[in-house]
């Protein structure tokens, strides 16, 4: 479910169970964004990564790895490169908006599961405390 829901984003090259590939254009970005004072969960929940999707150890640990990058640091350096906006123009908000959203889609539906996987066990519990 997660993996699919992923896929769609434009922040990923491509994904499987145990990695993900982020597309360049969103490394320059996220550490233009980061250098600027943007906290990194905000980057990437903007991006519909959510925490709660991805992990916060796997954020920390994309920045710290995109800031020891060169050739990221080199582009983010750029006053005006051609690779990433500086700053959120207003036609780009509606993006922001819709990763959030698809962001937040995927924490209930994967909440969603949680439960229901939940609910089964007290059903199995309760099954069994009554043989």
């Amino acid at each position: 479910m997660e993996v699919e829901y992923l896929r769609m984003l434009p922040a990923i090259d491509s994904v499987t169970e145990s990695r993900i590939t982020y597309s360049r254009q969103f490394q320059i970005d996220c550490m233009r964004r980061y250098l600027q004072g943007e906290k990194p969960t905000a980057i990437f929940t903007s991006a519909g990564l959510s925490p709660s999707v991805i992990g916060h150890k796997r954020i920390e640990r994309n920045i710290a790895r995109w800031k020891r990058d060169e050739s990221i640091m080199e582009k983010v350096k750029q006053p005006k490169s051609s690779d990433a906006p500086v700053n959120t123009t207003p036609s780009e908000l509606p993006e922001v908006a819709l990763g959030k959203i698809q962001s937040l889609v995927c924490q209930v539906l994967s909440l969603n599961e949680r439960i229901e996987e939940l609910e089964r066990t007290v059903e199995e519990l309760r099954k069994g405390n009554n043989d």
